[in-house]
This record gives C-alpha cells, structure tokens and sequence, in this order.
C-alpha cells in the first residue's frame, strides 16, 4: 500500500510535491477509514479536487509514468522525455524526479529515480519509515551499481550497456543478477498491486475477467443491488456456438474470425462494439461457446427482463469499469488510482458507491480524481485527512492536504471549498461577446 508519492519537473509538477496516505491521529472520526494493523497507521482513500487543469490529471499521469518505467524495460523507447518535462520556465531542468515509498509483503520500500537524456538514477532501500536507517538494496546511476546483493557485476553493467534506458527491475526479473529477493518484490507490486484506471478506460476483456473470477461477477451483484439502479441482478450467459449462431446476424464474421484463429483450451476471442465487451467466445468442456453479459433489468409493474450490454446506459458501463478496480481496493490489497471517478455518473450514486467502499471490510487503498463537491461531507462520507487539493500557478501544480486548515468537524467543508476558502477552484471572469 502506498504511504508517500514525491513528483518533482514532471509536466504541471515544476517544485517538489508530496502526496501522502498518512492519517491525522488526532482526528477522532472515522477511524475504520484507517488500517492501524501497521507499524505506519494508513487511509484507506483519498479524494482529488481542483479546477480544471490544476493538475489532477498530471498527478495520476504521474503514478502511470513510474509504473510503466518499472515494469517495461522499453518503456523509455517509445516515449518523448521532452513530452514529460515542465515546460513554462526559462531555466529548465532536465530532470525529472519521483519518490514513492510503500508497503508490501510486511516491508516498507523506499524506491528513488532521476530521469534525464544522459543517464538513470535509481536506487532501492528497506525503507526505516523515520524510525530507523533506509537499509541500501540497490543504487544505480547510469551503467554503474552499488548493491549489497550483486551476484554478478560485469552482468549488471552488460544488461544496462544493452539497455541504458532501462530501469533495472524489469531486467532483473529477465535475467536475476541481483540475488536478494526484494527487487522482485517491488517489481510485483508495482505490476500487480499497483492499479490506474483512466478516463476513457475499458476492459476489453469483462465477461472473461468475471467468468473467470466468479467473485468479481458476484460482487458486482452486491453493488448493484445496494446502490439501486434497476439492475436487479447481472450474469453472464453460455451458448453453445453454433446455437448462439443460428441467431445472430454476425455470426459468419465471428465464424471466418475463428478459422482464422483456431481457439484452444484457454484461450478466447472478444468483440467489441461501442468500447463495450459485448461477447466472448471460449472452449468449455470441449465445446465451443458464446458468453454475454445479460443485466435483469426492473420495468413496469414488476416486469423484469434480461437485457444485453449493448442496451445498458454510458454511467452503468462506467460503472462496471470500476468494479474490478473497487474489487481489488477491497479485498486484493491494491493501491487504485482513478481519474475522474465520477465520469458519467450521477453525485448521488458516487455518494453512494464510496460509503459502500469506506463502510465496509478493506485491505486496499482508493484514490481518485473528482469534481463531486458532494462526497466533501466529513459526517458522512470522508475525512479532512482525506481531501487532496490542486492549485495552478505560473503553470506550477501545487498540491496540499485539507488537513493543513483547521477545521471543526462540524463545518460543511463543501459550502467552504465552493467559495474559495480552501483555494483550488476556477477564477471565472465575467465575459461577454462583442458584436
């Protein structure tokens, strides 16, 4: 889980920035919205607000770009280091620098890395979370290593020589120079527990992932019937393929696909129309067949029908893109980041969605992007600890907590962030077109 995030000459992000899941342990309310079985007390969510290209974006962008450099030893191939660097200043560094520190496998890790055109500087420590001395792993700048753990140093200078832009955990997981277990460690979790979901994304593959993992599907059910959307109930049905075909307008297509691509025992074929995973084409039991996701959908007078995905509303499939990502923050104990978590959604049912998620049993974090002045409600909902804010000035992203004013935990921190108390929302100036 993630304790800190520093981001420094990163896009909007031109001074050193420090986000942080650390609680205010002298705020009584709420206190299930904090794991305390740690060494570090952590929240289990937290809320990003700000105007409109404040920053918000940046941030998740921010995340992404450290998880992709980790865990893609090409990653830095395919990208324009120019694109990244901030930009609105005369004197620009050209390097840009992330920290973030987190905890996995009863460890705290402390990961470090300096970006620029000429060279890598990364370095790897058991971090002391402030109570004792960072213990070394690794530190690497450009071709050259310092480690506690190097089973072969001329394999480590050879590995980076063929790939200077490499981070040197991806590399490692392909061929284990270092023999301390940790590296791999961190590479897991920033591949496996480390979830982003942006704006715009999909999951080409739900009625696989939810065929395969039961849980999910069921747990999308518990959603549903607690937040109240006329959706009494989804499943996902199986067809034989040549049933399902006897039916369906594109099964010829479907079927030329197929040919082209013989499917074998685990392996599937998916389409897509509208950015909706409308079916999914798998062997089962030898047998070749269609699965759809069918949604029990109320109607008049208790009339119910199954309806397909293709029927279901832009904010509902929004919402279906969530559920694995509210899944993982709950029982996987995964670090979610969302952008725009309430795109397509209506207030009253993010409201609702993330009291399900604070009120029940977690062991995961959510943090997320957000215009919804209604989730700012610290007698229902969140804590001031909670609330992250971003301000543009001179094209420098600041960030802060809300934890920084003194609030009563009375207040209506909405009414207060909506005039401007606490800054982070637009200057409108009165405008007019002249003719």
């Amino acid at each position: 889980m993630l304790l800190r995030f520093k981001i420094k000459n990163f896009l909007s992000f031109y001074e050193e920035t420090v986000f942080d899941m650390f609680p205010n342990i002298k705020r009584p309310t709420f206190s299930h919205h904090i794991y305390n079985d740690m060494t570090v007390p952590l929240l289990k969510q937290a809320a990003i607000y700000g105007a409109n290209g404040s920053g918000k974006s940046n941030f998740i962008k921010a995340i992404f770009f450290v998880r992709e450099f980790v865990t893609h030893e090409n990653f830095l191939k395919l990208v324009d280091l120019d694109d990244y660097i901030f930009q609105l200043t005369k004197e620009k560094s050209q390097t840009i620098y992330f920290e973030i520190e987190f905890y996995h496998r009863k460890k705290y890790y402390l990961y470090c890395v300096e970006i620029n055109r000429k060279e890598i500087f990364e370095k790897l420590s058991i971090s002391g979370i402030g109570k004792a001395e960072d213990k070394l792993i690794f530190e690497r700048r450009g071709k050259n290593i310092i480690a506690t753990s190097v089973q072969n140093e001329n394999a480590v200078k050879q590995l980076l020589s063929m790939n200077p832009e490499s981070s040197i955990l991806p590399l490692n997981l392909k061929f284990p120079v270092l023999s301390s277990l940790d590296p791999k460690y961190v590479y897991d979790w920033f591949s496996k527990k480390l979830g982003i979901i942006s704006v715009n994304s999909r999951i080409p593959m739900l009625i696989n992932l939810m065929s395969r993992k039961p849980k999910i599907l069921n747990f999308a059910n518990e959603v549903f019937e607690n937040i109240g959307i006329g959706i009494k109930t989804i499943e996902i049905s199986d067809i034989p393929f040549e049933e399902w075909a006897s039916e369906a307008k594109n099964a010829t297509d479907l079927q030329q696909i197929i040919d082209k691509n013989p499917l074998q025992m685990n392996s599937n074929i998916t389409q897509l129309q509208n950015n909706r995973n409308v079916l999914n084409i798998t062997i089962q039991k030898g047998i070749k067949t269609v699965q759809e996701l069918l949604f029990d959908q109320f109607g008049q007078s208790g009339y119910h029908k199954k309806m397909k995905i293709s029927a279901q509303s832009d904010g509902t499939m929004r919402l279906l893109t969530l559920i694995p990502a509210l899944y993982d923050a709950m029982f996987e104990q995964k670090t979610i980041f969302i952008d725009e978590i309430d795109n397509s959604i209506h207030p009253n049912l993010m409201f609702e969605l993330l009291r399900f998620y604070v009120n029940n049993p977690t062991n995961g974090q959510l943090i997320f992007t957000t215009h919804t002045t209604k989730l700012l409600n610290q007698q229902e909902l969140v804590r001031p600890d909670e609330i992250w804010l971003t301000e543009k000035s001179e094209g420098n992203t600041k960030m802060y907590s809300l934890n920084d004013f003194k609030l009563h935990n009375t207040l209506n921190i909405e009414n207060g962030y909506l005039e401007g108390r606490y800054g982070a929302v637009p200057v409108i100036e009165v405008f007019s077109i002249e003719q």
